[in-house]
């Protein structure tokens, strides 16, 4: 039975479908993108080096709709004020959550409401706090359903050390509510 879900969505287009560190898109559905490569499905491994990613960036910077979103220490303030609202109105608990300057991670228990729903309702009062005229994020996310207490623990540990892992700072927001393991 799921107990958690563990979800990741990404700011508009900083992981492309055909991003070289993998990607869970189906198809590249914008022709100016598709001469960047095919899509490498799924999470790869070894990650690319960082030259390989600069390359990709820069060839692929101004081939998006709109240009790419990245959040700041700014924008990351109001976008876990705007997060803790809906967490709060919804009365969902959180266990852990990093929001990177690409994408979010955040772990929530089961709850009455479908997954999809709440990450809309997160997405959608992210958007209307930073008082962006479109989207900050990208359409869809992922899910991982989490079936143990086992496994709650460990992707905790994971997303709480995402940011550290990536040279910054431990995150701690107000509505993550620690849980006992």
């Amino acid at each position: 039975m799921v107990i958690a879900y563990h979800v990741i969505f990404t700011t508009y287009g900083t992981w492309l479908p055909n991003d070289p560190r993998g990607s869970y898109s189906k198809g590249v559905y914008s022709e100016q993108l598709k001469r960047f490569g095919e899509i490498k499905y799924g999470r790869q491994y070894p990650q690319p080096g960082k030259q390989s990613l600069k390359k990709f960036w820069k060839a692929s910077k101004n081939q998006t709709m709109n240009p790419p979103f990245f959040i700041n220490d700014n924008t990351r303030l109001l976008i876990a004020d705007a997060f803790s609202q809906v967490i709060e109105r919804l009365n969902v608990k959180v266990v852990a959550c990093a929001i990177m300057n690409d994408h979010v991670h955040i772990v929530i228990l089961r709850t009455r409401y479908k997954i999809q729903y709440i990450v809309n309702q997160l997405k959608g009062a992210a958007t209307r706090k930073i008082d962006m005229k479109r989207t900050l994020w990208t359409r869809s996310f992922w899910k991982v359903f989490i079936d143990s207490r086992d496994d709650l623990k460990m992707t905790i540990e994971y997303v709480n050390a995402n940011p550290v892992n990536s040279g910054f700072n431990p995150q701690s927001w107000d509505f993550v509510q620690p849980i006992d393991l």
